[in-house]
């Protein structure tokens, strides 16, 4: 196989590759055999019809098509690697000239990625804006502890925003009832109201048995439109008030919460909150340090390749919207529409330019995947999932991409490893 190679302004690498002749026709004759010994043809016991009803049979046009396509997955990846070419995106055929007894011609478009031209990534200094937890973190922690192991309790006092109370419920915008606004015997925890603002509020103060009537406004950016800014009444019946009854910070408590002592448990949330913090910084300094590679890499990121990345932001963000019930275009009028659009581009150059920039780093560095990196990484994802490793590798297997993806992840957490281990951070 002989190939030429051309590379336009966009970007785009165009390939005449040329095959011989006989290498041709001998994939033309076993394809055409294939077929002849898989498919029934009326007057032949199968595989035994003539070469030339096989050809009448499937047409020649689609034999050759088939030969080109296999021919190709063989060939076109000698060609990536004998002219070193860094593909973007899947090829695509633009045309061929196959006669039997001549050299297959086909001719190949492709688009490149582009050049990166890397700043100082190593041996550099970082500023960037520590971490650190609150010097009351631990008692913090040691509270949502007790709250966690705590007990309810009915009282005859007024509620506090620090109770839970049990209510029905009617709502009405004037004198219509509001659809699907209401509710019986429906308990909430004051603390942690998902009501609108002002209901919570509402039920403060009062104790059980009592009847009531709150008034409240739906946000301007409530998510059904007939509500949106609406004033409201809610017709509450008060049944129960719940006090929080927090135990003591004990041995006891520290043995529900599965450890030998208090003092184990204190201990326990120390680490817990050092390792929290490391975590955070260390996600810190990762930003830190390729924000200022983007500032001094020079990548010329082409427009074909910039739309396809902000294509997919948009998809993946109508798909968000829509799992969490709301609306894509109501967000772009939120939001405002040109507004968003430049931030989904502006997000979409930056993938592009930190996906290039890791690549770039890790051929250099020669920072590579191998299988014990693949099966560790699924080790991880299994337990996230809940399933054996065996059961994710087959499901993985479903989708070939989904290796790529998988190494692609983990290439870019080494490539993170190196930044962070080969530069000096220093904490504003």
């Amino acid at each position: 196989m002989t190939n030429t190679v051309t590379i336009d302004e966009k970007n785009i690498a165009n390939i005449d590759m040329t095959i011989a002749s006989d290498v041709a026709k001998e994939a033309y004759e076993r394809t055409l055999r294939a077929y002849g010994n898989n498919i029934n043809i009326a007057g032949f016991r199968k595989g035994k019809a003539p070469s030339h009803i096989v050809e009448k049979y499937v047409g020649i046009e689609r034999i050759k098509a088939d030969v080109i396509d296999r021919l190709f997955q063989n060939e076109f990846p000698k060609v990536i690697s004998e002219n070193k070419l860094n593909i973007a995106f899947t090829p695509e055929i633009k045309s061929y000239d196959f006669n039997l007894g001549s050299d297959l011609k086909i001719n190949v478009a492709v688009e490149l990625k582009p050049e990166v031209k890397l700043g100082q990534y190593k041996d550099t200094e970082i500023t960037y804006d520590e971490f650190k937890n609150a010097p009351d973190e631990l008692d913090r922690q040691l509270k949502l502890a007790q709250k966690r192991y705590s007990t309810l309790e009915n009282t005859d006092e007024k509620a506090t925003n620090e109770d839970t109370v049990v209510f029905d419920f009617v709502g009405y915008v004037g004198e219509e009832k509001i659809d699907h606004g209401e509710g019986q015997n429906y308990t909430l925890d004051l603390a942690n109201s998902n009501f609108i603002p002002g209901f919570a509020e509402g039920l403060v103060g009062h104790t059980k048995g009592e009847e009531f009537t709150i008034d409240v406004t739906f946000p301007d950016d409530y998510h059904e439109e007939k509500l949106k800014g609406a004033k409201a009444q809610f017709k509450i019946t008060l049944h129960e008030v719940k006090k929080r009854i927090l135990p003591e910070l004990n041995d006891e408590l520290a043995k529900k919460a599965g450890k030998e002592n208090l003092e184990a448990m204190k201990e326990d949330i120390k680490k817990y909150l050092e390792n929290m913090e490391k975590t955070q910084n260390d996600r810190i300094k990762s930003e830190a340090v390729f924000e200022k590679l983007l500032e001094t890499t020079q990548i010329d990121v082409q427009e074909s390749m910039l739309n396809r990345e902000y294509e997919a932001i948009v998809e993946e963000t109508k798909m968000t919207i829509t799992r969490q019930g709301g609306n894509y275009e109501e967000l772009l009028e939120k939001e405002g529409k040109e507004q968003t659009l430049e931030k989904f581009k502006q997000e979409a150059l930056k993938r592009i330019k930190n996906s290039l920039i890791i690549e770039r780093i890790s051929l250099d560095e020669d920072i590579k995947v191998n299988n014990q990196d693949m099966m560790n990484h699924i080790n991880q994802m299994s337990m996230m999932y809940g399933m054996s490793p065996n059961q994710l590798f087959e499901e993985l297997r479903k989708n070939p991409n989904s290796f790529a993806a998988i190494s692609q992840q983990i290439t870019a957490n080494k490539v993170n490893e190196f930044l962070l281990e080969h530069n000096k951070f220093i904490a504003k």
